[in-house]
């Protein structure tokens, strides 16, 4: 059986699981692992998906924007994460969430959601509300939302900070005691249509802006989901993000093009090996499009030269 213990880096992602097909590949795939109870690490066990509000539908959907409608709903995407979450063996559940020294431990299954709207919000809070309650790990339920204007072309915001941080706080004590189980991941708006506006990095300026509207939820997991091809540029600015509670983390993202291995290389020194990785490491998911082909193969030729 697989080890209970797994850090950030030992989560293999899909993104953007969006409709009907997609789900039905992670699925597989996983039910494919559970029958060799889980001893290959080369099954998905982090799904980050996109939910939106269709008009026509009046409900909750999965799809990401400019998509204003979807062939899978919230409801139906959640009741297939509850049943992919009972496969894992009873023993796991007691793994996951925050230490006493706020550093983390882990879910067999993440469920990252990506609301692209406050109304898509509201919408799926019931579900929502019930989903954490009945999930059965702490630390695998990634809410999540970009509440800050960031590196973007515009301005223009689809949430009110303090209304969503207050409404998914909330989720952590409706129901009773939730909070080992919820993980805010809260972030920056950005444009990415071409290479100058995904390269553009984030600045000081909206780093303090994010560090101070989450002071009054201290309590909670916070993940910060940051776009890979930006950190280099903003590392100095980013920083700031890991040198205050220890129970602050990033999730770095990226699924548009390949990041050079070089580039990737710089990610993971600096978070994973670096002098100061004494104080950062095991705190970065790497949802980023190659990522595990390149650590495959960075591993290998530490292998070979030892």
């Amino acid at each position: 059986m697989a080890s209970t213990t797994r850090k950030p880096l030992d989560y293999r992602w899909a993104h953007a699981v969006n409709s009907h097909a997609l789900l039905g590949d992670v699925v597989q795939e996983i039910c494919e692992a559970q029958q060799t109870a889980f001893s290959s690490k080369s099954y998905v066990n982090a799904i980050e998906a996109d939910i939106i509000w269709s008009d026509a539908q009046q409900i909750a959907v999965m799809g990401h924007p400019p998509q204003v409608d979807g062939e899978l709903s919230f409801a139906a995407f959640l009741d297939a994460m509850q049943k992919l979450a009972r496969l894992f063996t009873p023993h796991e559940a007691s793994f996951g969430g925050s230490m006493a020294d706020g550093s983390r431990s882990s879910s067999p299954l993440i469920v990252k959601l990506d609301f692209k709207s406050m109304q898509a919000f509201r919408a799926s809070y019931e579900h929502l509300r019930m989903f954490i309650a009945a999930f059965p790990y702490a630390g695998g339920v990634f809410v999540n939302a970009d509440i800050l204007v960031g590196p973007a072309t515009t301005s223009d915001i689809a949430f009110q900070a303090r209304e969503f941080l207050d409404a998914a706080s909330a989720l952590a004590s409706i129901d009773g005691a939730n909070a080992h189980k919820l993980v805010l991941s809260v972030g920056w708006t950005t444009s990415n249509a071409i290479e100058e506006e995904y390269r553009r990095g984030y600045t000081h300026e909206m780093v303090d802006a994010m560090l101070d509207v989450l002071k009054p939820y201290s309590h909670l997991q916070v993940t910060f989901p940051i776009r890979a091809t930006s950190v280099r540029n903003s590392w100095e600015a980013l920083q700031k993000l890991l040198t205050g509670p220890r129970n602050y983390g990033f999730t770095l993202w990226w699924a548009k093009t390949q990041i050079p291995d070089e580039e990737l290389e710089w990610l993971y020194a600096t978070f994973e090996e670096d002098v100061q990785a004494k104080h950062f490491a095991d705190r970065t998911f790497y949802d980023i499009l190659g990522f595990e082909r390149f650590l495959q193969q960075r591993f290998a030729s530490t292998s070979a030269s030892t």
